[in-house]
């Protein structure tokens, strides 16, 4: 749901629970005034000002619960941080509740909520503490959880649809009649000269197709296998070319066992070869990689070919945007620059 619904439907909410308030106050006011407060204007301004001032109180309990300290238990794991927020929340409560009803409620509006007992302040801070206090605030632990789980949920099923249909994408734009059978060609001119290069270009072929029919429907791979079916991916691209092809892959830092979203970088590279030019010695494609334990960088530029016949998007970059919101919400960036004659892609990823 969008987040302005989910707003729209907090206000619609919190407003009902006001007007419930505000007509079961004035029903006991008529009840136990024995007529003597009849519904009138006034009345009704009356117990709006006061409900209000006590719903303040609640949506204080509520919302502090839901954004403030289940965010620190479950995404920060900060307790420390909960621990205060609690406590600042149950102060805030006690003293704004207190200089309400003893500085506003009663000498200005005449409205007694003890009739007259004035409570000592130990019973009065327990009562806020024991009583009202925990259940607003629980209230608000449980809708953060509940609705943390349903988002969790929903985001799980969307990743699993947008990663069957990345899945079906990357097959067609890769086991093309025309990627296979130029590939296959080659390979065969290559047997049929007796070249060296064939026994290895046959091997790569054979390994671009094993890792997507085979790795490709894992969700993660290691960083170091992507690495691999990306060389293997540009291996096949240069000889498809006749060696004329202009690549530059340039490999930095620590290319181990980090897991990463199998299949995503691809896209990048396939896009670079289907809309660039692969033969200007001036302007290669420039590919790179730069890897931590925790981050990757990978950097995609390419001149951009405005005679080719072929004018479809980019080759499931789409999906790919998509599939980087669902895997790595708030722990990637991705930059795509286009200018007059070059294309520039910049993704930093947080490992997984």
């Amino acid at each position: 749901m969008k987040r302005k619904y989910v707003v729209l439907l907090h206000v619609v909410f919190w407003v009902l629970y006001l007007a419930n308030n505000v007509s079961s106050s004035i029903s006991r006011a008529i009840l136990t005034g024995h007529k003597s407060a009849p519904l009138s204007f006034s009345l009704f301004t009356k117990y709006l000002i006061v409900e209000t001032g006590y719903i303040i109180i609640t949506l204080a309990c509520f919302y502090a619960a839901c954004l403030l300290v289940a965010l620190q238990i479950t995404v920060k794991k900060s307790y420390g941080k909960a621990a205060m927020f609690t406590l600042l929340t149950a102060l805030f409560i006690i003293v704004y509740r207190y200089a309400l009803e003893y500085y506003f409620f009663l000498p200005v509006l005449g409205f007694d909520n003890y009739n007259g007992n004035a409570w000592p302040a130990g019973r009065y801070i327990t009562n806020i503490l024991l009583f009202y206090f925990p259940s607003y605030f629980i209230y608000g632990l449980m809708y953060f959880f509940i609705t943390d789980w349903y988002k969790n949920r929903h985001r799980q099923q969307e990743l699993e649809k947008e990663k069957a249909a990345a899945e079906l994408t990357f097959l067609r734009s890769q086991l093309n009649p025309h990627f296979l059978f130029n590939s296959i060609n080659d390979i065969y001119s290559l047997i049929y000269q007796q070249s060296d290069q064939a026994p290895a270009a046959l091997l790569k072929l054979s390994d671009i197709l094993r890792y997507m029919l085979r790795e490709g429907g894992q969700d993660t791979m290691p960083l170091q296998s992507e690495v691999k079916y990306l060389e293997n991916v540009i291996e096949l691209q240069r000889i498809s070319t006749k060696g004329t092809a202009r690549i530059n892959f340039n490999i930095e830092g620590y290319i181990g066992s980090q897991e990463i979203a199998t299949l995503l970088l691809v896209a990048f590279v396939e896009n670079a070869f289907k809309h660039g030019v692969l033969t200007d010695v001036q302007n290669p494609v420039d590919i790179s990689l730069l890897a931590t334990n925790d981050k990757i960088d990978f950097y995609v530029r390419n001149k951009k070919n405005d005679h080719q016949k072929d004018k479809t998007p980019g080759i499931g970059l789409n999906n790919v945007r998509r599939r980087l919101a669902l895997i790595y919400p708030g722990k990637h960036s991705l930059l795509i620059t286009e200018d007059a004659g070059f294309y520039t892609v910049n993704l930093t990823l947080q490992v997984i």
